[in-house]
């Protein structure tokens, strides 16, 4: 399974931040060879004052 270089991860933001700035990286990796050693990241399910959070923020599923 993947390992995260955190055990958990949060972030405080500024209001009204800019469209597409960074707001955390997350770091994983995983033990075995070749394409099984590879980690994808995705967003959670989650909700925001009624809205999808993927709404507000996104994750770059390649790097994280």
């Amino acid at each position: 399974a993947p390992v995260f270089a955190e055990e958990r991860y949060s972030a405080r933001l500024p209001e009204n931040n800019a469209a597409g700035a960074l707001v955390l990286r997350v770091r994983a990796w995983d033990a075995d060879w070749g394409q099984n050693a590879r980690v994808r990241y995705r967003l959670g399910e989650g909700r925001v004052r009624g809205a999808p959070l993927s709404s507000y923020v996104s994750v770059e599923a390649e790097t994280g």
